[in-house]
């Protein structure tokens, strides 16, 4: 399978787009959303128009994601893909953090509250840092790459779009997780999720005792377990 991630995320929204993608749990905070396809790549758009329009992102530099697993990890990689960009574990040009504030960006750091909906933060941020929440809706819908990736540029870590694609197995499942989507653990079940059509339930803190009742409400096909 050719192409970039962008390119297989494009064609799985052409594909279904009202299918759900990606539904999220949190069993501390009780939140639940179910994101389709095309709800997710709206929120791809908004984000990659943010990362180049106010933070000046171009095509081969990095962005470093730390945040637990979490639907907008999904989203900061999708929207430094389509941008150009690459996914670092290292430190990177750009970071994305949470309430934390555990990692920095050599140029820019942009934090989330991870509240529904992402939501902005309710108290004052430190300085240097940029609330995701505040600035991500003023973005428009739809994002055009000024100089979009090619299937050899770099994706994550050093390894290609073609690199990924192509020894992530393509998963048309429905899977629930508890993994990092975009940890080093999860990368290959997010990119074979992305090209064959499959989709996700991605659950934070997870209550053992509510798994069962999930994978049934959910219908859910196998739960992966993270390395």
């Amino acid at each position: 399978m050719s192409g970039t991630l962008p390119d297989l995320f494009r064609a799985a929204v052409t594909r279904d787009g009202a299918r759900p993608f990606l539904t999220y749990y949190d069993d501390v905070s009780g939140e639940r959303i179910e994101l389709s396809a095309v709800t997710t790549a709206n929120w791809v758009a908004k984000t990659a128009n943010l990362l180049v329009d106010e933070y000046d992102l171009e095509a081969g530099e990095t962005v470093a994601i730390g945040l637990p697993p979490h639907w907008l990890g999904v989203v900061w990689a999708l929207s430094t893909w389509s941008a150009g960009a690459a996914v670092t574990t290292g430190e990177g040009a750009l970071a994305i953090t949470g309430p934390d504030f555990a990692i920095r960006g050599a140029r820019e750091t942009i934090a989330s509250a991870l509240l529904p909906l992402g939501g902005r933060f309710r108290e004052p941020l430190p300085a240097g840092v940029h609330d995701y929440g505040a600035e991500v809706y003023n973005h428009p819908d739809l994002f055009v790459p000024f100089d979009p990736p090619a299937p050899a540029s770099p994706a994550y870590d050093g390894r290609s779009h073609a690199d990924l694609i192509s020894t992530a197995q393509p998963i048309a499942d429905r899977l629930l997780t508890t993994t990092d989507l975009v940890g080093p653990a999860g990368i290959e079940t997010l990119v074979g999720v992305i090209s064959g059509g499959g989709s996700i339930v991605l659950c934070r803190n997870l209550d053992p005792a509510k798994l069962e009742r999930r994978i049934t409400d959910e219908k859910v096909d196998r739960v992966v377990e993270g390395s």
